[in-house]
């Protein structure tokens, strides 16, 4: 029987611990067996000249289209959603208020998919469940719209990716061999109606008019190996003519992030080194765009006349836009694309958000939901109730062993006695070491999880964990007190252990969403954990991109407000309403 999948839910614990092992698994490795060596070394590439799958023509005074997007295979509703829009051979997204009405925008030849293709690891059952089935209803939907004749598709691993090593997203979009000493050809795999070309998790496609585009697998921390490396050296030195004009996808928008993490000064090295080959190369090549995902929004940069694209809104889950700082400007050791390296300088780099979906006004309005973030995560709540619930059982262990039980304990001076009923509870927790374990056990894991808190230095994230674990417990004592004065049956101590759980994990857990709260809010932090909590399905984007005869690429940013629930049997209700997030503009 069909069942849709859902989003995932990023607060669920046991998918909390296998994510992490996963993530550890392969970052261990992925540093000891990195799959692109292998790849390189089983799966050769001439270095004669460009494999003519890879090359792209149009006819005299043609244009030409292609679409990216990344970030998908997440929940149904809003994958099968962006599927459906660009299996539309008709797109006619509603114009920006007072816009002249756009061109109807066709179906691009290429489909390039700029990362995190399945949620929230890989798996061949995932891929088939959240990404493959989507397409493969879209194309169904418009009959003879996709062909995978005409119609490929490329794809690029983010980290979501690499969680099994590669080994699915192989399976799944490097299925082409050309053939040599130890391989047989085999065409690639068609998926959604459309065929996928690439043999590596990487590649280089030769567009119409002057443009080139480069795939960059930049695994689970913005390293390229050096294989890679020089295939994009040879491309830029070898097969691309002089004075191209190069698109670059990429797994992270180190733009965005550089300066706000310490972390990503490093992963911001690697992408200035991969930007500088089209320059290094001698040819007079222009970097001109630059397109990610990752941060599941859309957010446009410029820096000169070159565009850095955010466009991760192929289905995952929202990500805020408040935080992104309006410029972002540094000095660093590698020049810009275009500009000659001098030993020993400096070169600064500025780069100026221009546009932003959803608008930063509505992400900071969406952050409010946090407070109902129990609501949003009954299965997080649920785990805080267990942990509230034994910590009151520990408790009653040691009221037993004084001759009396948790709720007499409690009550001993009677209900309002603050004073009293504080100095009981601290004993019993003291009583023996188990509470003040498991109490020292949680104050670490919320020193643990203020990891953003550590750019301001490891004081202040400390600081952060322990002032949290302060609200807790202070919420879950003054629950405590307040149900053994004043609960029916409070008596009954099994029951009374139950209702601590129900309450305690409550409040534990409305704590957690205040906390996401202000610190987005107020420290514009914690953004990827305060909005996938909250698992928001719109505002959902991809770009459609035409590159026409004389050589100008326009991007078209289209975006989605809301993704109604639609098996892909039923019609549309309400029918998708997709419109333009600014103004086309020309590169």
């Amino acid at each position: 029987m069909f069942k849709p999948a859902s989003m995932t839910r990023w607060y669920h614990p046991p998918r909390l611990l296998g994510i992490a092992l996963r993530a550890l698994v392969s970052g261990l490795f992925g540093e000891f067996a990195d799959r692109r060596e292998a790849m390189a070394a089983s799966r050769r590439i001439s270095p004669t000249a460009l494999d003519p799958t890879y090359r792209y023509q149009v006819a005299d005074g043609e244009s030409f289209w292609f679409d990216f997007m990344a970030d998908t295979g997440d929940g149904w509703n809003s994958t099968y959603a962006i599927a459906r829009l660009l299996a539309d051979p008709d797109l006619r997204p509603a114009p920006l208020s007072g816009a002249p009405v756009p061109e109807p925008l066709p179906i691009g030849r290429l489909l390039v998919m700029g990362g995190d293709q399945v949620y929230p690891t890989a798996s061949r059952d995932d891929y088939r469940r959240k990404l493959i089935e989507p397409l493969e209803a879209a194309a169904k939907a418009v009959p003879g719209a996709l062909s995978p004749t005409t119609h490929d598709l490329y794809a690029i691993p983010g980290n979501h990716d690499w969680y099994d090593g590669l080994t699915s997203f192989l399976g799944v979009f490097c299925a082409r061999r050309l053939p040599g000493a130890f391989n047989q050809p085999h065409k690639g795999r068609d998926i959604g109606g459309r065929r996928t070309q690439q043999t590596r998790s990487y590649f280089a496609l030769e567009l119409p008019h002057g443009w080139w585009l480069w795939g960059i697998d930049i695994q689970l921390s913005g390293y390229v190996d050096q294989p890679q490396v020089d295939f994009f050296d040879h491309v830029a030195r070898k097969w691309m003519p002089q004075g191209s004009k190069l698109i670059i996808c990429t797994g992270q928008p180190e733009w965005a992030y550089v300066g706000a993490d310490p972390e990503h000064w490093k992963t911001f090295r690697n992408f200035s080194y991969l930007e500088s080959l089209a320059t290094l190369a001698g040819r007079d090549h222009q970097v001109r765009l630059v397109l990610s995902g990752d941060s599941h929004h859309y957010a446009r940069y410029s820096e000169g006349d070159r565009h850095y694209i955010v466009a991760g809104g192929g289905g995952a889950f929202l990500h805020p836009t408040h935080q992104l700082r309006e410029k972002n400007i540094f000095n660093y050791a590698f020049p810009p694309p275009g500009v000659t390296a001098t030993p020993g300088a400096r070169y600064q780099r500025a780069f100026q958000l221009n546009k932003t979906f959803p608008s930063q006004a509505e992400s900071r309005c969406i952050a409010w939901k946090n407070l109902f973030f129990a609501l949003y995560n009954p299965d997080y709540w649920a785990t805080l109730g267990g942990a509230c619930a034994l910590f009151a059982w520990l408790l009653n262990a040691n009221a037993i062993a004084q001759g009396t039980d948790l709720v007499s304990a409690l009550r001993g001076a009677g209900p309002g006695n603050w004073g009293a009923a504080c100095w009981a509870y601290f004993k019993l927790v003291f009583a023996s070491p188990w509470p003040s374990l498991l109490g020292l056990a949680a104050a670490g894991g919320y020193c643990a999880f203020a990891k953003p808190y550590g750019q301001f230095g490891g004081l202040v994230r400390g600081l952060a964990g322990f002032l949290h674990a302060l609200v807790e417990l202070i919420i879950v004592i003054i629950a405590t007190i307040l149900l053994a004065w004043y609960l029916p049956g409070g008596q009954w101590v099994p029951w009374m252990i139950l209702a601590i759980g129900i309450v305690g994990g409550l409040l534990a857990a409305t704590v957690m969403g205040i906390y996401l709260l202000i610190s987005l809010n107020g420290f514009k932090l914690h953004w990827n954990e305060a909005f996938s909590s909250m698992r928001i399905e719109g505002y959902k984007n991809f770009l459609r991109l035409k590159i026409d005869p004389k050589g100008d690429l326009t991007v078209y940013p289209i975006g989605l407000v809301r993704t109604p629930a639609d098996d892909g049997r039923t019609p549309r209700n309400p029918p998708l309403a997709p419109r333009l997030i600014e103004d086309p503009f020309k590169i």
